[in-house]
């Protein structure tokens, strides 16, 4: 109890420690400022401008923020935008994002194949997910900043040139695509059929950044992409942006490592303070001692060693030992011998009772107990 004080404080020292260091890290990461593909975003790869200028331009969109299986019946054009359908988290905000599985994958191709168009803009294609899909593989190429429209269709009409940083393509060769927009190392922008719906794939997903986007003819292929099909939806639970995300989610990664670390020390302290690992220490022991403190002790020995039958043997060995010397009576003499002998009724009792004990083969704690006190009382009365 006298280290009590000393465990809270070094508890309460650890806490303000872990909570230092996770204040510490997330003005750190304050001090970037990522921008990723989001229309909140108003960073380089930002999409907002594009999410204003359709809005001024009439083009009817929304955010997009709950599940897919959520999705507005009225939506005409989904835009997916991430590095990748499998990303999850990023690693300069610590941001949890809400991956696409294996349901929302079906979902989008029951949305497509309903009618709908999904736009997806990212730089890695060819995973398991994206073949579900229909998306061909793309490569990594030597990073240019100009493509050209290929196709005479309604996306690339008014459509000089599109600049973006491109850094992966899809070959020239899509069975059933209609190229949109290329460089001299393949397509970056291709569209196919799927059921009654569209799918459209671009590899430079800043295309239609805030960086790009009055660059060149960016804004003019952005407007042909997206005008004209219905109501726009831009998910962004891909971008951490969930109606339905509860504080939990919504705290960063080291306010989760701190909390955790603080049920740590609380689990550790609870079982030091509950958990017995050692027999209890009397802080002021009895001064006097009788009797029963040390056939405790020795009967708690005896039933660790598991000696107890070799213990009541011994007692009851000693006990008939003093009976054929106080009576005068050889070392062959049985107990039968040694009752008949004894003068007293309570010592023969005692007797047959230390013989009965002895006869046991297992004898629990109880009758080492009873052959320990029935052996000192024989030392009293046979001296």
């Amino acid at each position: 109890m006298k280290r009590a004080p000393l465990e809270i404080a070094g508890i309460a020292l650890g806490v303000v420690l872990i909570v230092f260091i996770a204040l510490a890290r997330q003005a750190e990461l304050a001090k970037i400022k990522p921008s990723y593909f989001s229309s909140y975003d108003t960073g380089r790869n930002g999409y907002r401008a594009l999410y204003e200028v359709l809005y001024r331009e009439g083009v009817p969109v929304r955010r997009f923020e709950r599940d897919l299986g959520l999705l507005d019946r009225d939506t005409g054009t989904l835009v997916i935008s991430t590095s990748g359908l499998e990303a999850s988290f990023s690693p300069l905000t610590h941001q949890a994002y809400s991956s696409i599985d294996q349901n929302d994958i079906v979902r989008l191709r029951n949305f497509v194949r309903g009618g709908g168009r999904l736009v997806t803009l990212d730089t890695d294609y060819g995973g398991l997910d994206d073949a579900k899909l229909g998306f061909p593989a793309s490569h990594e190429v030597t990073t240019t900043d100009r493509s050209y429209p290929v196709a005479p269709v309604s996306t690339n009409a008014g459509v000089a040139r599109v600049d973006a940083t491109i850094e992966n393509v899809f070959p020239f060769a899509v069975p059933k695509a209609t190229p949109l927009l290329a460089t001299d190392a393949g397509l970056i922008a291709i569209s196919y059929p799927i059921g009654k719906g569209e799918v459209i794939a671009v590899t430079a997903p800043d295309i239609l950044s805030n960086a790009h986007l009055a660059q060149a003819d960016d804004a003019r292929f952005a407007y042909n992409l997206f005008a004209g099909h219905g109501v726009v939806a831009f998910d962004e639970r891909l971008h951490g942006y969930a109606q339905d995300k509860s504080f939990w989610s919504a705290l960063p990664a080291p306010v989760h490592l701190a909390f955790w670390i603080v049920v740590g020390i609380v689990l550790l302290a609870l079982i030091g303070a509950n958990v017995r690992f050692a027999p209890p220490v009397s802080i002021d022991p009895p001064g006097d001692r009788d009797s029963s403190a040390y056939l405790g002790s020795m009967g708690s020995l005896l039933r660790r060693a598991r000696a107890a039958r070799g213990a009541v043997r011994a007692f009851a060995d000693d006990a008939f030992r003093r009976a054929r010397r106080r009576y005068g009576l050889p070392s062959s003499a049985d107990v039968a011998d040694i009752v008949a002998r004894v003068d007293r009724e309570e010592t023969r009792r005692a007797i047959a009772n230390l013989d009965r004990l002895r006869a046991i083969d297992r004898p629990d704690e109880a009758a080492l107990l009873r052959a320990a006190v029935l052996s000192a009382r024989l030392r009293k009365d046979l001296g």
